[in-house]
């Protein structure tokens, strides 16, 4: 009986031998644990940024959610955009139109002084041919009239004679009895 005493006591020691050994190691662990905790960096400030963040998302979320196009179906998000075209359509219409305006007002004003100055052009050319006319029509009816009234004034006079004395350059001129001009013997000797 001493032999399996001896092989019990064996088994037992060597079962406390190995039940010690993992304790042992299983107190290690533990202590591991403990100092890699210790050891461990603090998430605390990087945790906070990430939920402040987090939050800052899930606000723009809940804005975007609350959006009115969010809520608006493809079909009217579509009449949507055509009405503002529409509208920005008609705004250029009225401001293409009001510059058109502006431009067609500008070319009658340029018009309308491009004819004054073609009307004051026409006045001045028909000026200088009325006066050139006159001119004429002055020296035509001069030449006429001053023999006329010459002859109408009394003979005693001698205004034709006084007149053909005055073309001829001679200061004495007699007429003849048939009423020719005859010129006097000292002014033919003055005349070159």
């Amino acid at each position: 009986m001493t032999q399996p005493t001896d092989v019990s006591t064996g088994e037992t020691t060597l079962a406390f031998e190995d039940l010690r050994a993992e304790i042992s190691l299983l107190r290690r662990a533990v202590e591991g644990f403990t100092a890699a905790r210790e050891r461990m960096p603090d998430y605390t400030p990087t945790l906070g940024s990430m939920m402040a963040q987090l939050k800052t998302t899930q606000e723009a979320l809940h804005r975007i959610e609350r959006s009115p196009a969010i809520a608006l179906t493809p079909v009217e998000l579509t009449k949507e955009i055509v009405q503002a075209a529409a509208n920005a359509r008609a705004e250029d219409t009225r401001k293409l139109d009001e510059a058109r305006d502006t431009i067609a007002r500008s070319i009658g004003r340029i018009e309308g002084i491009v004819e004054r100055g073609q009307s004051v052009e026409g006045q001045s050319r028909l000026l200088r041919r009325s006066c050139a006319a006159t001119a004429l029509a002055t020296i035509l009816l001069w030449s006429i009239l001053s023999g006329a009234i010459a002859r109408s004034l009394p003979a005693s006079w001698h205004v034709p004679e006084w007149m053909a004395a005055r073309i001829v350059g001679s200061e004495h001129v007699k007429s003849g009895e048939d009423g020719k001009m005859v010129t006097s013997p000292e002014t033919q000797l003055k005349s070159p």
